[in-house]
């Protein structure tokens, strides 16, 4: 049977980190080997963790340089073949290990395996779980898809082969925050991920600090903090993100589909708040096949692009460039048009959530891109060419 690793990073949250150890000692499938690595706490963490009798629990303390740092140094004692990093404040459900340890066992294609998290907190109420924050509609459209969009996935609920950390590198040390969705986007562009349809850890939600020591924040900051550094994250994942890797998401014409890998980069970087690499790529769409219209899958990668969960704020500079798309071209129109569809259910989602300042703010931004849903002349747009999202991306792509 393969080992499992388990990694936990931990700095000062001693009573929360014993809760965690606790889940994992309690798996129907036996972890092998257990690395606590203490990035310089100054709570007890070590004492707490000498009281843990189990011989696989391998404790390390270290002077504090961060998670990135914890989890370097960690992964150079991890002997397993299988390797789980969990944060130290979660819980994981019993069966986890049993249930992802599993898919790897049965498929060697396979190099990471998902799972869903319910979030909770304890209150004077006792434990109240709620669902999880962001959650996508995975039965359209592969995994990757997804996670270059929005971060779903959480490292609790993964489980990678080691070969896999091996082949990408270490985690990037230059970041404060978001190193879990630079690692997990870089495993995804590189090996096939396989979600299963069961909860697997248990997700804390408290009001303690987060951040490492010289980048402490609030937890009710959070929210900008992780959409400043998703936008650092997907800077430098720009390389890692190639487009021929984006092309095997697709079924039909090469033209057609080499537009819509554009279109797919674009929206994902748009929804991050890069919109200077955003519109390069819906130019480069744009310009792979200007008088065929859009097909309707890349209409809605438009409206994708506009409707993410940190809003839509797109510079003077980008909403220029736009205009001369949608003034050029029956592709820069159809373009313009699917971005409005998006623009029209952040404006409903701003209204319903009684935000009068965001919603009068996108009207604003709706009227003066001059996006809308039909061609200028006021006629229907044109049927676009045939155009399939696959759910699954051909093993050969990701050798790239």
């Amino acid at each position: 049977m393969s080992t499992i690793s388990v990694i936990i990073p931990t700095f000062n949250r001693r009573a929360f980190l014993l809760e965690a150890i606790a889940s994992i000692l309690a798996q129907t499938r036996p972890v092998d080997q257990i690395i606590i690595w203490d990035d310089g706490s100054e709570d007890g963490t070590a004492d707490a963790v000498a009281q843990v009798a189990d011989p696989r629990v391998e404790y390390f303390g270290a002077k504090n340089a961060g998670k990135s740092a914890a989890l370097n140094r960690a992964m150079q004692h991890a002997t397993g073949d299988y390797i789980w990093i969990c944060d130290d404040d979660d819980v994981l459900v019993e069966d986890a290990a049993e249930t992802l340890a599993g898919v790897l066992d049965a498929e060697a294609s396979i190099g990471i395996v998902g799972g869903s998290y319910t979030r909770f907190s304890d209150g004077r109420d006792g434990r109240q779980q709620t669902g999880p924050g962001y959650w996508p509609d995975l039965s359209a459209g592969p995994p990757l898809r997804h996670l270059l969009e929005d971060i779903f996935l959480f490292q609790n609920a993964m489980l990678v082969r080691r070969s896999c950390y091996d082949r990408v590198g270490p985690f990037r040390e230059d970041l404060h925050r978001s190193i879990d969705y630079d690692m997990i986007v870089r495993l995804a562009t590189r090996f096939p991920v396989h979600m299963v349809d069961k909860q697997v850890f248990l997700q804390r939600k408290h009001d303690g600090l987060r951040g490492p020591a010289a980048q402490r924040h609030a937890a009710s900051h959070v929210e900008d903090v992780w959409a400043k550094q998703d936008a650092e994250v997907f800077l430098g994942l720009r390389t890692h993100v190639p487009l021929s890797l984006l092309r095997a998401m697709y079924d039909g014409n090469p033209e057609t589909v080499s537009r819509a890998a554009c279109l797919q980069r674009g929206a994902a970087y748009a929804r991050h708040g890069l919109w200077d690499e955003a519109m390069s790529d819906f130019e480069a769409g744009v310009k792979a096949a200007p008088d065929t219209p859009l097909a309707e899958t890349e209409l809605n990668i438009c409206r994708r692009a506009v409707s993410g969960k940190h809003g839509v704020t797109p510079p003077p500079e980008a909403l220029a460039r736009l205009s001369l798309l949608r003034r050029g071209s029956v592709a820069g129109r159809d373009l313009a048009g699917g971005l409005g569809r998006g623009l029209l259910w952040s404006i409903r989602r701003a209204a319903s959530e009684r935000d009068l300042r965001e919603t009068l703010r996108l009207l604003g931004l709706l009227r003066r891109t001059g996006l809308r849903l039909q061609s200028a002349s006021g006629k229907a747009r044109a049927v676009g060419p045939s155009l399939q999202e696959r759910s699954q991306i051909p093993a050969a792509a990701y050798d790239w």
